[in-house]
């Protein structure tokens, strides 16, 4: 079935605009609107009667994106991606309030979610941390019949709506995968990964430890490093343990890119790398060499899902998958314009 989406792509236009060129709202040059009526009927396009009819409903639809850290590359992508989506469901009705959160602060976390509700929220999408407090309001929504999406997160024994994440297991098999192909058989490795306060990141960490426990593998595992909150921190952290473990020859890390680039610049051996998700300063990296692979694990659709579901499920009932893995990427220097 034809969608605003495909009319849209096919026009070179956006969703609203296909849509007020539709329904003759103005704010669209003539030929534009024309143009668009015409792929419309070419495209055999029949209106989706029930999300046109959001439109005319009274209580318009307010989702509240609640966060729960601030300044980082991976959830600038995330939020692009709940942006990009919040604008095709504007006309519709439907707004999008997003509230940031201090790092893994659960007290924060917990009065941004009463203070949605507060505010009229219908729906919740959450970054969730892994706290007693937020297991248990989160419970409490459901049992209000507010529907929750949890985002590039879960918990365990928690059913929300739907959970949109990477196989973070899988992800951390394929970082150490990676790193073994570019060893070319032997070294020492340290991982970096982020708190442990989110189960992803737990299960991240398994999956790369698992690898080491198999007979196949050559590398020698010399430490798993967890990060902290805090960047200055972190910084002295790595530099700190590259400097005590001389051995350490290859490196996966999982957080702040220009924490890790900074110590990498500064050591006086070769170290192999490999890094999750990707910023302008990993692609500069990629393309010097000072890293070898990044491991990307699609934010910017994992937040563009998330407002979708909920929209599908506001506008036609249609109840979403209850967990929707988004397909891990690797990434070369071969692959950069």
């Amino acid at each position: 079935m034809t969608t605003l989406k495909d009319i849209a792509a096919a026009a070179g236009v956006s969703i609203g605009t296909v849509d007020r060129a539709l329904k003759d709202r103005g704010r669209v040059n003539p030929q534009v609107a024309q143009h668009i009526k015409d792929l419309a009927k070419e495209m055999d396009y029949h209106p989706n009667k029930i999300a046109s009819g959001l439109v005319n409903r009274s209580r318009n639809y307010k989702i509240a994106v609640i966060l729960h850290i601030t300044g980082n590359d991976f959830f600038n992508e995330v939020l692009k991606g709940v942006k990009k989506a919040e604008k095709e469901i504007r006309d519709y009705g439907m707004s999008v309030d997003i509230y940031p959160c201090d790092d893994f602060d659960a007290s924060m976390q917990l009065s941004n979610i009463e203070k949605a509700i507060e505010n009229g929220a219908n729906a919740i999408i959450i970054v969730p941390i892994n706290d007693p407090c937020i297991s248990k309001k989160i419970r409490q929504l459901n049992k209000d019949n507010i529907p929750v999406v949890f985002l590039t997160a879960y918990l365990n024994r928690i059913a929300p709506l739907s959970s949109i994440h990477c196989d973070y297991y899988r992800s951390g098999r394929i970082g150490a995968r990676l790193l073994q192909l570019i060893s070319g058989g032997n070294g020492h490795v340290m991982a970096f990964f982020p708190s442990s306060a989110m189960f992803g990141n737990n299960s991240r960490k398994q999956g790369f430890e698992s690898y080491f426990t198999e007979a196949s593998t050559t590398l020698s595992l010399t430490g798993v490093i967890e990060l902290t909150n805090n960047p200055v921190k972190n910084l002295s952290l790595v530099r700190e343990e590259l400097t005590i473990h001389p051995e350490v020859d290859h490196i996966i890390f999982n957080g702040d890119s220009s924490i890790a680039l900074s110590v990498l610049t500064e050591l006086d051996r070769p170290v192999k790398a490999v890094f999750y998700d990707f910023s302008a300063e990993t692609k500069a990296a990629l393309k010097s060499g000072l890293i070898d692979a990044a491991i990307l694990q699609a934010p910017k659709d994992q937040g563009y899902q998330s407002v979708n579901v909920l929209f599908q499920y506001f506008s036609s009932k249609k109840i979403p998958q209850k967990e929707i893995l988004m397909e891990s990427q690797i990434l070369l220097k071969e692959c950069i314009d």
